[in-house]
């Protein structure tokens, strides 16, 4: 049984539609239509006024550990001595061992942990983590350690390669600042 079949209104601001009506599916449609394009048109301009804000430098959407908010569009280095101090330890251990594994390595050896940013949504507190490998490597490649500012530097790309697949699994493949990473093949329902 269809919806139309059982007598159902809609009812908006601008009147009362009944879907058995041609009529009212074609103002039911446009108006749908309609409310996509205004939908469209305001993530267009939200993504445009990002990406402006991008351009002059000001946006940053999450701050890096060993960095704090000053104002609404410029950051500084964190003010405690000990976070400065532990981020420098990663630098000054890479510098000395040339491998990020290694340094991840030393530093779990070590038991040093590492600040972080917390999860908590609207926190802008640190805590302090044994380091994961990730930690280590996103410290030494984020351009923000450098003194650059960098946005929009990785892409994705889903590809399916049913020929590895197998048995009806497909495997989705990341394309990130032009290096691969498999993910893990996921079922297909």
């Amino acid at each position: 049984m269809r919806g139309d079949d059982v007598g159902t209104i809609i009812v908006d601001e601008d009147g009362i539609y009944d879907p058995r009506h041609p009529n009212d599916r074609l103002l039911l449609g446009m108006k749908g239509t309609m409310s996509e394009l205004e939908l469209s048109l305001f993530r267009q301009g939200s993504h445009e006024a990002l990406k402006s804000k991008a351009r002059r430098g000001a946006l940053f959407l999450r701050v890096a550990a060993g960095y704090v908010k000053s104002g609404r569009d410029r950051i500084e280095k964190d003010p405690e001595r000990r976070v400065q101090n532990a981020l420098q330890l990663v630098f000054t251990k890479f510098a000395e061992f040339q491998s990020a594994r290694q340094v991840h390595i030393w530093l779990r050896d070590q038991g040093i942990m590492l600040p972080a940013k917390s999860q908590r949504p609207g926190e802008e507190s640190v805590v302090w983590n044994l380091p994961i490998y990730n930690t280590v490597h996103n410290i030494l490649t984020n351009p923000v350690y450098a003194g650059a500012y960098a946005f929009g530097r990785t892409t994705s790309k889903t590809v399916i390669d049913e020929v590895a697949s197998g048995c009806g699994m497909v495997c989705v493949v990341h394309l990130e600042s032009s290096k691969l990473r498999a993910i893990q093949p996921s079922g297909i329902g």
